[in-house]
């Protein structure tokens, strides 16, 4: 393992147990806004659990990216193991987005009904969370791309020598 990719590796990990603490902190908040807001208390678990489950493809993507580390490691970075990797890594952020669509909606509509209004900070986070989302899934598959094109190059140089 390099020096380079052993500090990504750190600060993956760094993000991953961030991951998890905000999920703690969230549902800690969580239960202050019941008692801040009885007629929403009903909402807390079901959008705890919503937003957990969304975690699902980043903590995935994370997994995707510790192998791609793995196939740099090994200096095959321009193979295809690693465009495989990146398709698979753009296909989670694009799940990602869709679910942040998903999410929109239910909260939109769930604050909706329960409030008669939607507030415009849960719009701009979550407009800002899905701008991030889709930033990513055009970054990968922009590298995919790349990578699938440095591999064909590599291909055809292989068979000229």
């Amino acid at each position: 393992m390099t020096r380079e990719t052993r500090l990504l590796r750190v600060l993956l990990v760094m993000f991953l147990i961030g991951l998890v603490l905000g999920s703690g902190l969230l549902y800690i908040v969580s239960l202050d806004f019941a008692a801040l807001y009885p007629e929403l208390a009903h909402l807390r678990l079901p959008i705890h659990v919503a937003v957990v489950v969304g975690f699902v493809p980043v903590v995935v993507a994370v997994n995707v990216v510790f192998h791609l580390l793995g196939v740099v490691d090994l200096g095959e970075a321009f193979s295809l193991p690693t465009v495989l990797l990146l398709r698979r890594l753009k296909m989670l952020f694009g799940i990602t987005a869709a679910y942040l669509v998903l999410g929109l909606v239910g909260v939109s509509v769930a604050n909706s009904v329960a409030m008669g209004r939607t507030y415009p900070s849960i719009l701009l986070g979550w407009l800002a969370a899905e701008v991030v989302a889709l930033f990513l899934f055009t970054l990968a598959a922009l590298l995919e791309r790349l990578f699938a094109a440095a591999l064909e190059l590599r291909q055809d140089n292989e068979l000229t020598v």
